[in-house]
């Protein structure tokens, strides 16, 4: 028996506790999750892993548990930029309504802004263009970049997209069970990658704004950026369905601002902007909303 399968085979009670629909705490979690991103070769226990714990509800120890295995494996920056001054707008994605990619084009304007924005950017997965995608037409090819790149990009740019788990050699695994379940597999479902992968970044930061595809994980979400210090944070939810603060009724919103959490609703009246309809927002598909994100950013 090999070194890996033994791993595997170690953690198998843990599995069998999500399959069951038992909670893990926060020390099992992680010992499951480093499990499968090391050593599950095959992903036979990444997509049990994935199909259970999602069809239960992924709890707020579960998701500490991811994060802290992602610390453990992923590279870190040391760009010595201000830490006020930095972050990085993306969230959950998986929203119901499709739209273009508004954390993308946003974080343009952030930058513009005098911030450096480290864009987490994935290819899509429940929806039609990922923000790795946006990027693709313009001879970007997130997977192949190197830290490197990211690094002097970020330095001299002010914004670059990346995703740390394909520039972080311990996460290699991780990153070929990714591509082979959601992209060459097609298995187009949400997962707690969608939750947690994008909460993690490798710059220090105090601030974030981070978009969730449900409400029912608002409380959770912002516990976390609590857990991780971070100084204060946004999460929220369209209630149309967008991860994103809608112009199109209500969001819910969960401020994080130090050791307090506070929920409120918004409207599009509330920040001065005119309320629009779902058909008036809705994605054109994929070269549709790559036009369109070139033509907000040149206004």
């Amino acid at each position: 028996m090999d070194e890996d399968l033994e791993k595997l085979i170690e953690v198998n009670p843990l599995l069998a506790k999500l399959v069951d629909g038992v909670d893990l705490t926060t020390d099992e979690a992680e010992r499951l999750i480093y499990s499968i991103f090391v050593h599950d070769t095959e992903g036979m226990h990444f997509a049990t892993f994935v199909g259970a714990i999602h069809a239960r509800g992924e709890t707020a120890d579960e998701l500490l548990g991811f994060l802290n295995v992602t610390k453990k494996l992923a590279v870190k920056f040391d760009l010595g930029l201000d830490i006020n001054k930095t972050t990085d707008l993306s969230g959950t994605g998986g929203g119901t309504l499709k739209t273009i990619n508004v954390s993308t084009a946003a974080s343009f304007v952030v930058a513009a802004c005098g911030y450096t924005v480290a864009k987490e950017s994935y290819p899509g997965i429940t929806s039609p263009t990922g923000s790795a995608d946006v990027f693709t037409p313009f001879g970007i090819n997130i997977p192949t970049l190197t830290k490197e790149q990211v690094e002097e990009t970020l330095k001299e740019v002010g914004i670059c997209p990346f995703h740390y788990f394909f520039i972080s050699p311990q996460m290699e695994n991780r990153a070929r069970l990714s591509r082979k379940f959601f992209g060459e597999r097609q298995i187009r479902v949400r997962s707690p990658m969608h939750l947690a992968s994008n909460i993690y970044a490798p710059l220090p930061m105090n601030h974030r704004i981070y978009g969730c595809y449900s409400e029912r994980y608002l409380d959770i979400l912002a516990g976390l950026f609590m857990k991780l210090g971070f100084k204060r944070t946004l999460t929220f939810h369209g209630k149309v369905g967008l991860p994103e603060i809608s112009n199109v009724g209500e969001t819910v919103v969960v401020e994080q601002n130090g050791q307090e959490l506070k929920r409120y609703t918004l409207t599009p009246s509330d920040l001065g902007v005119e309320e629009a309809k779902e058909e008036d927002i809705t994605t054109g598909g994929r070269e549709q909303n790559i036009v369109d994100f070139v033509r907000v950013l040149k206004g």
